[in-house]
């Protein structure tokens, strides 16, 4: 049998991590394992079925909270989880790429990701350091085809018009050679907070393909804390925790009839969005319906805010969340289109996410990897006070407010 029969053998592991020193009451600061893949790892559960909707934003919710039940503390990363699926979507044809373009809500990502990309390195990155942090936003595209494997010449000049994707002819054969070779560029591309992302790969591998994205940035202005005052923070089992808590006064506030939020912008020109719910007890982000809170943004109260630092790691298979969501035939060997990468028949065999956050007072650090292995000085107005204090089980993003485009999304139950 061929080598590479049905064999897209491809694996998403979406990594995201977010780093920041100092880190002392926030959670496990130690990394997580290295992913190890290959077909039939997925140890997730049977999902219901997950009813897409016209905005990609809403169906990334979903998907996170699909993925995130019984979780304590979770992140994913919908920014490097779409590039990713927009590299195998630019190679697509028929159902396969109704269903991708059905979750992305866009006919043609290449596009976007082209536009993304340069606003990236163009608007969202300066020279300089504050509090130690550059400000930083880099995304870049890798494809690793094995040697036998003939790449469409469209679909290779495609990727790296509009992914500036580099690519790579390598021997899938020699593992640890192939191995090392992807690691290394991971690691680069992450300044070295992910130094690997593979310890193995299915026998039936034909290509990788990665997306990195590297966030990094201070906050405007560093918050406040005390690190000897211990505050309450109330799980959800009503034990309370005593932890530091940071402080800031901040201009921008939402409300909508299920949470109230504070958005704080880091020097990049992202913005941090801290949620609360309304209720206490479990939650969903769906529940809290996100696209209402960031429609309701307002500046006209200065807003108390606070929060805890914190550091966690999450792990996860997609193929199953993502397949209720509509994607199973991306992950067909038999129904699987992606004929305009190569004339092998080539599909998904599985999707990871894994990532880490820490989070203090000075700033975040944030690097996401996703491979796909085919297999005024005046006086200030005084304004009405709000208070929006994360001292129970919380909400956040990372976002960019200008695009629309949520990096990192999660929630915080363990701090």
């Amino acid at each position: 049998m061929n080598k590479f029969k049905k064999a897209l053998a491809a694996i998403l592991a979406v990594c995201a991590l977010v780093s920041i020193s100092g880190c002392t009451e926030g959670g496990s600061t130690g990394r997580p394992d290295d992913l190890i893949i290959g077909a039939g790892d997925s140890t997730n559960p049977q999902y219901y079925p997950i009813e897409l909707s016209e905005n990609n934003t809403v169906n990334s919710i979903r998907l996170f909270d699909a993925i995130s039940v019984n979780k304590q503390n979770a992140m994913f990363s919908p920014i490097s989880l779409n590039m990713a699926l927009g590299l195998i979507e630019a190679g697509a044809g028929g159902d396969t790429k109704a269903a991708l373009d059905s979750y992305l809500q866009t006919e043609n990502y290449p596009d976007f990701a082209q536009r993304y990309m340069q606003l990236a390195e163009e608007k969202y990155t300066s020279e300089g350091k504050q509090n130690g942090y550059k400000n930083v936003l880099e995304i870049a595209n890798s494809l690793w085809a094995d040697h036998a494997l003939s790449l469409k010449t469209d679909y290779k000049k495609l990727v790296s018009d509009k992914f500036d994707a580099e690519i790579q002819s390598v021997d899938f054969a020699d593992k640890d050679k192939t191995l090392g070779k992807i690691n290394g560029w991971v690691n680069k591309k992450t300044h070295k907070m992910i130094p690997t992302i593979l310890q193995d790969y299915s026998d039936d591998t034909a290509a990788v393909l990665i997306n990195t994205v590297y966030f990094e940035s201070a906050w405007v202005k560093e918050w406040s804390i005390n690190k000897d005052r211990k505050q309450a923070f109330t799980l959800f089992d009503g034990t309370v925790k005593e932890l530091p808590l940071m402080y800031k006064t901040v201009g921008s506030y939402f409300e909508n009839d299920s949470a109230t939020a504070f958005g704080y912008r880091y020097k990049n020109g992202m913005e941090f969005i801290g949620i609360l719910p309304k209720e206490t007890g479990e939650f969903t982000l769906e529940s809290l319906d996100i696209p209402s809170l960031l429609e309701s943004e307002s500046r006209e109260y200065d807003v108390d805010a606070a929060m805890p630092t914190f550091a966690f790691d999450s792990a996860f298979s997609l193929k199953d969340a993502l397949t209720a969501a509509g994607l199973g035939v991306i992950f067909d060997d038999e129904s699987a289109d992606f004929s305009g990468i190569s004339d092998v028949s080539l599909y998904v065999s599985e999707i990871l996410q894994k990532t880490r956050i820490e989070l203090d007072e000075n700033g975040t650090k944030a690097a996401a990897v996703t491979a796909i292995m085919t297999n005024g000085n005046a006086a200030p107005e005084q304004k009405e006070r709000k208070s929006v204090e994360l001292n129970r089980p919380f909400a956040f993003l990372i976002y960019d407010k200008n695009e629309g485009q949520i990096l990192f999304m999660g929630k915080v139950t363990q701090p």
